[in-house]
């Protein structure tokens, strides 16, 4: 793996705003804890996810000041209607089928505030170090890439992903350099908007 620090966030926090010791940050796939360390360290309360126990423990000795929650996200957020001010999701959200990815995706929209933000990043259909060519395709743009399934997005794919109830305020395609080889992703925030209620008809 790189040593590349790969602060992704750090452009972001003025949009975040402030850290309140009220209002936690969801962090969705904390792996290592690599960004989780990085927003404690600028005085955000986190509260990570991640599938495993291993995983968590990884986190955890990189980051001990977090909230841990062993989750999967193919099951419903254990959090309240508009409690989280924010959610972060770095590459852990292209393992699923379509139908999950947006359950999912809606699932972190109902959890967010008003106005709150959802930023995260994407596998890039050009992301073809990790997967994106020479592999089985499984279903459009979804290869099986070892043992797992992985979904690659172009800006189609994004605008369905994200077609109701966000305000899409960055969605830029870009090369990290976080492991061993490039890496092309989608890095994508957007804002919670409320989705307009049909008009009731007026009575003749």
């Amino acid at each position: 793996m790189s040593t590349n620090a790969d602060l992704w966030l750090r452009r972001w926090l003025r949009r975040i705003g402030a850290p309140s010791s009220a209002a936690p940050i969801l962090e969705l796939g904390c792996g290592d804890g690599r960004d989780t360390a990085y927003l404690l360290g600028k005085g955000y309360r986190v509260i990570a996810t991640e599938l495993t126990h291993e995983r968590l423990a990884a986190c955890a000795r990189r980051a001990p000041g977090a909230v841990l929650l062993q989750h999967d996200l193919r099951r419903p957020l254990p959090f309240a209607d508009r409690s989280l001010p924010a959610v972060i999701a770095s590459l852990c959200l292209h393992y699923f089928e379509w139908e999950q990815t947006l359950a999912i995706v809606t699932d972190i929209r109902r959890c967010l505030t008003g106005g709150g933000l959802l930023l995260c990043r994407l596998n890039s259909t050009q992301d073809v170090n990790f997967g994106a060519s020479g592999h089985d395709q499984i279903a459009p743009s979804t290869y099986q890439v070892g043992a797992r399934r992985k979904r690659f997005f172009d800006v189609i794919a994004l605008d369905a992903l994200f077609d109701t109830g966000w305000q899409c305020l960055s969605a830029q395609e870009m090369t990290i350099h976080r492991y061993r080889q490039p890496k092309v992703v989608w890095e994508v925030v957007l804002a919670k908007r409320p989705v307009a209620l049909p008009r009731p008809i007026s009575p003749d």
